[in-house]
């Protein structure tokens, strides 16, 4: 499957009612060499698969013949809203109780996406049903393989509750992953003249206030980058991260800002999602496969095994527009290595998504 080299407008009109910018977009999408195919899902490896890739990681991961990760690309709808979008402000975490440092630690954002419709054109709708069928596969075969432990099983394509349609759950990389508890107290600076004195107790919080070291001047958020952001300056309508952070001071805790773009290519900030995305949107999204397997716990008796389908990167796609030729050119399939992968891309100016120079980090 190849793009053609020039998308005319007429040609995209005569096509379907979507807007040439977009039929550009997702014609080129199907047409990328990771784009999901049935010569993508031949590059998968038949033996150990998945397996162990990442040590920082407990879980398995799908790989290729080549014996690096399974990544594969495709077009579909995201939806802001249903039963497994978890956005800003609080993501995953939950609500109903004090977050603990755990909580906050693995907060993730979830996006649920659903394959395109037949308004799109047949390559792009072939591509977003070769996603799930793709995931329904593997799946299918890793359960017949360990069907007999009796665990409980989320698998990658989920219901969306009273319909029998499935959707995509695609998860970012924990957004708070620095978050941890003090584990020793501060040692203040304490004089001879200080052990001379009998005039004063020194309960602790006279210690914070003459023995501390003076704090440097901290930016306010609008002075900061999209890279600079931390768990204090995220939007908090019910006060659940400044529970957190009185609980365990986590105030200086950075953000990871996954590598999710708007359909100008701007890098959007976690804080922004629900912002920007306010309703049914076509993207395209990049993912990788895993596998997570847990024990037996209060929930889960037999203990359970997610299947998750993990987000590298996602871009909304133009609904406006003429088409501009931005697509012409086949992409080449990136590789990913071990440990994190950062975006490539600047952020702009105006939004804290667009306040940074540029921006590293990523799913």
């Amino acid at each position: 499957m190849s793009a053609p080299d020039v998308f005319e407008d007429d040609d995209c009109v005569s096509e379907c009612a979507l807007a040439p910018a977009l039929v550009e977009a997702v014609l080129a999408c199907a047409a990328a060499p990771d784009a999901a195919s049935t010569e993508l899902f031949q590059t998968l490896a038949t033996t150990n698969n998945p397996r162990f890739w990442d040590s920082k990681n407990r879980c398995k991961q799908w790989c290729d013949k080549s014996r690096r990760p399974f990544t594969m690309q495709f077009p579909a709808i995201l939806e802001p809203v249903g039963k497994y979008a978890h956005l800003d402000p609080y993501f995953s975490l939950p609500t109903l109780r004090q977050a603990n440092v755990k909580d906050i630690r693995t907060v993730k954002a979830q996006f649920q996406l659903r394959v395109l419709d037949d308004a799109y054109p047949k390559e792009a709708v072939n591509c977003s049903i070769k996603a799930q069928n793709t995931l329904m596969y593997l799946g299918s075969k890793c359960e017949k393989e360990r069907e007999a432990d009796k665990r409980e099983v989320i698998q990658f394509m989920r219901s969306a509750g009273t319909t029998n349609e499935r959707q995509f759950t695609i998860h970012t990389e924990h957004l708070f992953p620095d978050a941890s508890e003090a584990t020793q107290e501060t040692v203040p600076e304490f004089s001879l003249e200080d052990f001379e004195s009998t005039d004063m107790r020194f309960t602790a919080d006279v210690i914070k206030e003459r023995f501390s070291p003076k704090k440097k001047k901290v930016p306010t958020r609008a002075e900061r980058g999209i890279a600079d952001w931390t768990l204090k300056d995220m939007p908090d309508p019910q006060g659940l991260y400044r529970s957190a952070i009185e609980h365990y001071a986590l105030e200086d805790v950075p953000v990871v800002v996954p590598n999710v773009r708007d359909a100008a290519g701007l890098l959007m900030h976690p804080s922004e999602y629900t912002q920007k995305i306010t309703g049914p949107v076509p993207v395209v999204v990049d993912v990788n496969l895993r596998l997570w397997t847990f024990g037996p716990d209060e929930r889960r008796p037999n203990g359970s095994r997610v299947y998750q389908t993990g987000l590298r990167s996602m871009r909304l796609l133009p609904t406006t527009g003429a088409a501009k030729g931005l697509f012409t050119k086949p992409a080449t399939k990136a590789t990913e290595g071990k440990g994190k992968r950062k975006a490539d891309g600047p952020a702009g100016q105006a939004s804290p998504a667009k306040r940074g120079a540029s921006q590293s980090k990523a799913a």
